[in-house]
């Protein structure tokens, strides 16, 4: 799915896809990535998520957009790409995405953070987005890190010691579950019009 404008050469504003592992014929190219991810697990989930890395039937959902595009477009973009996985499925027997890795910015609200002295977050991390937030509700696997020298901005009314450290979240969905949840992230986005 794609948003630009209606004109030919506009520029594009946002994208959302779905891009299958099995895409990467060249694993190597995909090696650091993969590598990079494996650390970022707890011990007892390394065997688990480079099974998932190393699925055919796994997709990575690439969904990116301008920070101030209109919640409309967005809530569009997920109903398009529903629309486009639907399709794919019935016209292409081979079609065998399974699971939808989701990477996403996060954070822990700074109270939580205190308690808390690992580089790994636990449930209580949060998204900045509401389409995150319902995809991590139905999310079978979650791990998440600390993103160093990056912090959110606090609310006005917190002090300078509440700035929110940021974290970068993956996320492991199975396509059914994404499929229902983008019926809720749509009526969420347009509610917070």
């Amino acid at each position: 799915a794609v948003v630009s404008t209606q004109s030919t050469g506009d520029p594009v504003f946002a994208v959302a896809s779905l891009l299958p592992l099995s895409l990467f014929k060249d694993k190597s190219k995909f090696g650091q990535l993969q590598s990079s991810l494996l650390a970022k697990c707890e011990s007892d989930m390394v065997e688990g998520m480079e099974r998932l890395l190393n699925s055919t039937e796994s997709a990575f959902l690439i969904n990116a957009k301008f920070s101030n595009l209109p919640l409309q477009i967005t809530a569009q973009l997920y109903k398009a790409l529903k629309m486009e996985l639907i399709t794919e499925r019935k016209e292409n027997s081979e079609y065998n995405v399974k699971n939808v890795i989701v990477f996403g910015k996060s954070y822990i609200e700074p109270e939580e953070r205190r308690s808390k002295k690992t580089k790994l977050a636990t449930a209580n991390v949060k998204f900045q987005s509401s389409d995150l937030d319902s995809l991590s509700a139905v999310a079978t696997t979650s791990v998440s890190w600390k993103v160093k020298d990056e912090t959110l901005a606090p609310v006005s009314t917190a002090t300078c010691d509440d700035v929110w450290q940021g974290y970068r979240s993956l996320l492991v969905v199975p396509i059914e579950k994404f499929l229902k949840s983008v019926d809720k992230i749509v009526e969420n986005l347009s509610a917070e019009v």
